[in-house]
């Protein structure tokens, strides 16, 4: 079970840099956009593209990238709740019931 659990904090580690690169990615692109609309940033307007745009590629990479961040986290949890509830039936043993042959 700690392999699966390894393999899912793998999981998490991937998840979170491809996260932080498509972050990294749209908001490079959205404040190159700011300069095209100077308006905008006074406005406090969240660029998010047209369809087709560059713009609102990365910003879908990035939505997607979240996603399978929160999926990987969710995972773990759920491998880290498994072995939790392992490790305390493994740990409290079998219920074992004294019986006596003499009935006083």
């Amino acid at each position: 079970m700690l392999v699966e659990l390894q393999t899912r904090r793998r999981a998490v580690a991937l998840a979170y840099r491809r996260y932080v690169e498509a972050d990294y990615a749209w908001n490079s692109s959205t404040q190159s956009a700011m300069g095209w609309f100077p308006d905008a940033r006074q406005s406090h307007v969240a660029i998010i593209g047209n369809p087709g745009s560059k713009v609102r590629r990365l910003y879908s990479q990035r939505e997607r990238a979240m996603l399978q961040l929160e999926t990987a986290r969710q995972k773990l949890d759920v491998a880290k709740a498994r072995l939790l509830k392992r490790h305390r039936q493994a740990s409290a043993g079998p219920l074992l019931i004294g019986l006596s042959l003499n009935n006083h």
